[in-house]
């Protein structure tokens, strides 16, 4: 009898969850799932690999000054402090492309597609024009201006990289700056062709002032003659050409490509609700860590620092190597410039490694071995490479191995922890753009005044730092989570404690029946 009333109690239990259930799908419909837009893993990786023939060709457009720096030289009638200084004006330009272009990919998110194709074909533009410029103020204004379209581009490609890989983002922005270390190899040789050659010249005679020491010719300066003149605006236009090509590809994605962009990925719901946010809220710390302002500031500020460094020691050595292998080594300059080239050999092989690298080994370990890498390398440089070249071209390897990673690992450690935002991604450029011209000053400075083996010292200066503040990072966020699965626990929280509270108030309603 018990039994029976038992399970008529418990029938009637159910008849009535099952009625209540549906009486309130009757009253409040549920809201249907969104679902997931966006492009398919093929479109993830085409779209990828068109990201990285975006960053070959800033290092075509952006290091053919580097090949053709005598020819500007020749065409301009400047000497080389008046060619440096113009070609400074590229981490002025960048230092402002960071600036502004953080605030339009917030502000702008939608129209990522239409700033990189814009940006690419100014820039060509800027180096077609590059050339022809025949006024140092003129030639400073288009460097500054390629600085200034690398700046943006580089905050929208790899917001666009976050936004399509997310979690899975190290690898593939690993692989966007290797693209880099392409374009920076391959431009020599397109550059090779169209440079000056001028005829071998007999040394002019030289007596003396025994007073001064200073040599006084005894002949007229010969005029210099060449068996190829410079025609250098064809490689300028060339590599201009294949940018802009590209720059086509991100037209179709922005007004043809509709649903190959999701950008509702990776954000909570409250960031969903608060796209269109006042400038308060962007350049709040908080916004990026999940509400937690400190920590915000604390990743922010690191980083900030992180790639003041790495940026500087990473512009030294790729601008100083070559020419203190020849001030101080008495290389010819053909070896030096094979030793030059070896560098960016090596820094493509470092930056492919690293994103080969980082679909196995967490990002905050790849870091530490980069730095730590880097830290040897420069000590090693001090010890065994003051006087022996083959000491330096040894380890000239591991140093752009270990430099060149770095860049992208800083990005990927940060969007780890917090949420990279346009204007994050921007605050960090800031940082990089602000240690290279720091850098580029400093051994100027010291080179000039002490010698070339400074350069020695100021890598020292580098490698140290590094390696320092990547244990800094590294230690003081210790345990403070994976903001993707922190987002994910507090959805299943969420989720659960509504399951709860529905299964108290049936209690309630079953107890007062």
């Amino acid at each position: 009898m018990a039994a029976s009333v038992s399970k008529s109690r418990r029938s009637y239990r159910y008849t009535c969850v099952a009625a209540e259930k549906v009486d309130m799908s009757s009253q409040e419909k549920p809201e249907p799932k969104e679902e997931k837009s966006g492009p398919s893993t093929a479109g993830k990786i085409v779209k990828t690999l068109f990201l990285v023939s975006v960053w070959i060709c800033l290092g075509l457009y952006l290091e053919i000054t580097g090949p053709t720096q005598k020819d500007l030289k020749l065409r301009a009638h400047l000497d080389y402090e008046e060619v440096s200084r113009a070609m400074s004006g590229r981490s002025i330009g960048f230092f402002i492309g960071a600036a502004i272009g953080g605030f339009l990919v917030d502000k702008l998110d939608p129209y990522c597609d239409l700033m990189v194709a814009v940006c690419l074909d100014l820039g060509a533009t800027a180096t077609i024009v590059a050339p022809h410029a025949q006024e140092i103020a003129l030639l400073w204004f288009l460097f500054v201006m390629q600085g200034t379209f690398e700046g943006i581009i580089n905050i929208a490609g790899q917001k666009l990289v976050l936004e399509i890989w997310q979690e899975k983002a190290s690898s593939p922005l690993f692989l966007l700056h290797f693209g880099f270390g392409i374009g920076s190899f391959i431009v020599p040789q397109i550059a090779n062709p169209f440079l000056a050659i001028p005829k071998p010249t007999a040394a002019a005679n030289f007596t003396y002032n025994m007073t001064t020491l200073h040599p006084i010719s005894t002949t007229a300066a010969p005029v210099t003659e060449y068996i190829r003149e410079s025609r250098i605006e064809w490689a300028y236009l060339i590599v201009a050409l294949i940018t802009m090509s590209l720059s086509l590809v991100f037209y179709f994605y922005q007004f043809c490509g509709k649903g190959m962009r999701n950008t509702q990925v990776g954000k909570t719901q409250k960031d969903k609700d608060e796209d269109h946010t006042n400038i308060r809220r962007i350049i709040d710390p908080a916004t990026c860590a999940g509400g937690k302002r400190l920590f915000g500031i604390q990743v922010l500020g690191l980083l900030f620092l992180f790639f003041f460094v790495t940026t500087g020691g990473e512009r030294v050595y790729g601008k100083f190597i070559r020419s203190f292998a020849i001030d101080y080594y008495n290389i010819d300059g053909d070896m030096a410039s094979l030793l030059n080239s070896s560098f960016w050999i090596s820094f493509a092989i470092g930056r492919f490694a690293g994103f080969v690298a980082a679909k196995w080994i967490p990002i905050r370990i790849i870091l530490l071995i980069e730095t730590t890498g880097a830290m040897t390398s420069a000590i090693l440089l001090n010890i065994f490479a003051d006087d022996s070249t083959l000491a330096l071209w040894i380890l000239t390897q591991p140093m752009a191995f270990f430099i060149a990673p770095c860049f992208p690992s800083g990005v990927g450690w940060g969007d780890f922890h917090i949420h990279l935002s346009g204007l994050g991604i921007t605050f960090l450029l800031l940082g990089g753009a602000l240690g290279g011209v720091c850098y580029m000053w400093i051994i100027g400075y010291f080179y000039e005044a002490y010698g070339p083996l400074s350069f020695f010292y100021v890598m020292l200066s580098y490698g140290i730092p590094l390696c320092t503040l990547a244990f800094i990072m590294h230690f003081s966020t210790w345990g403070k989570g994976h903001r993707f699965k922190d987002e994910e626990k507090k959805e299943e929280v969420v989720e659960v404690s509504g399951i709860q509270l529905k299964f108290y108030s049936k209690s309630d309603q079953e107890k007062s029946m």
